[in-house]
């Protein structure tokens, strides 16, 4: 494999490529939330949590961000499926990302003996609801139609890339820079970063096994 070389060209079939990235995520999940729907399902208790992601996934493309514009920049939200385009980022800003609709209520209880009627503790009870199982139907179709837009658009900028890469010289294609990967361990991790528009590298951390990490953790401590 060798690496394209940076240009306007390049930077947008990263952009677009980046999108199809998210959009696939967010197939993948919500696949898995419906199917947690069916009875019997091992996915049943998860299938609220699928929804979520598959949601924070797919409004990643939309909403605004410091290092790629809005999906809806380059293709339009089909317009019999704008209504359930706006009930995912409302549903994303105002249940998932944030806890601010009556979408999950916290309630506090007196739990009281069933004998004698009196208090024994106080508890918090939180009561949610997930996407109903039409509105995530709409939504995978949302996301497929979004995603063969995403494809029409990202084609030509495809071809005129390998066109230039194919009349490019052999040698010099190998000789191009290939992107550096810096190995730390999962005790260095740092969430705190942002990607370039055209990518030299990054860091993969990597995890220790248990006893490794608890030797590396005692000797960084100077203890025996």
């Amino acid at each position: 494999m060798v690496a394209a070389a940076d240009s306007p060209d390049t930077r947008l079939f990263i952009e677009l490529s980046s999108y199809g990235s998210d959009l696939t995520e967010a197939s993948h999940a919500l696949d898995l939330a419906i199917h947690g729907q069916e009875d019997g399902s091992a996915l049943a208790g998860a299938s609220p949590y699928l929804v979520g992601f598959a949601v924070v996934a797919y409004c990643r493309t939309i909403l605004p961000s410091n290092v790629r514009r809005p999906l809806t920049e380059h293709v339009n939200v089909p317009a019999e499926l704008q209504e359930v385009h706006e009930q995912v980022r409302t549903f994303r800003n105002a249940t998932i990302a944030h806890s601010q609709s009556e979408l999950s209520v916290t309630y506090a209880f007196g739990v009281l003996d069933p004998a004698r009627l009196e208090l024994s503790h106080l508890i918090g009870v939180t009561m949610t609801s997930t996407l109903p199982v039409h509105v995530m139907q709409r939504f995978r179709r949302l996301i497929d139609e979004m995603t063969e837009e995403l494809d029409a658009v990202s084609e030509p900028v495809r071809a005129r890339i390998e066109s230039q890469m194919r009349q490019a010289d052999h040698n010099d294609l190998l000789a191009a820079p290939r992107p550096e990967m810096l190995a730390k361990f999962a005790e260095e991790f740092n969430p705190r970063s942002r990607r370039a528009p055209y990518p030299t590298g990054q860091t993969l951390y990597w995890n220790q096994p248990a006893d490794e990490s608890a030797s590396r953790m005692s000797d960084s401590s100077g203890s025996s």
